[in-house]
C-alpha cells in the first residue's frame, strides 16, 4: 500500500472511531489485536491489515472502499450516506415519526440503554 493511501486510511479510521464514540481499545478488541497495534494503524505508522479493515467496515456498517477515501469531506459524506441507506435505520425513522412525543422520548431512552449494553459487551470481549 502506498504511504499516501496508508495515511488516508489512518485518518479515516480515526474519524470513524470517534464518530461511533469508541475507544482505540474497543476497536482493537473488535479486530482481535492490541490497542498499541490499532494506535499504529490510526497514526499511519503501520500498514493496516486487510482483515482488520474488513472487520471494522462490517461491524461499524461502513462500505470498505469508504475507508480508502482520500478527501476528508467526501469521507464524511460517505459516512452520512452509509448510515441513511441502512434499511433498518430507514424503518426505525419511519416508526419514530409515527410515535407520540412521550413514546418517542421513551424510545430514545431505550436506545441509550441499548447502546450502553453494546459498549459493555465490546469492553468484555
Amino acid at each position: 500500500m502506498k504511504l499516501e493511501t496508508q495515511m488516508n486510511v489512518a485518518s479515516n479510521l480515526r474519524t470513524l472511531r470517534k464518530s461511533k464514540g469508541l475507544s482505540q481499545g474497543e476497536i482493537a478488541k473488535l479486530i482481535g489485536g492490541s490497542r498499541s497495534l490499532y494506535t499504529h494503524y490510526e497514526l499511519g505508522n503501520r500498514t493496516q491489515d486487510a482483515e482488520a479493515l474488513y472487520i471494522i467496515s462490517r461491524e461499524l456498517n461502513v462500505n470498505m472502499p469508504t475507508l480508502f477515501e482520500d478527501d476528508p469531506q467526501k469521507f464524511l459524506n460517505h459516512l452520512a450516506n452509509d448510515a441513511t441507506q441502512d434499511a433498518g435505520l430507514e424503518k426505525l425513522i419511519s416508526l419514530y415519526k409515527q410515535l407520540s412525543s412521550f413514546s418517542a422520548g421513551m424510545l430514545i431512552e431505550r436506545a441509550f440503554w441499548l447502546l450502553s449494553k453494546e459498549r459493555e459487551n465490546l469492553r468484555s470481549r
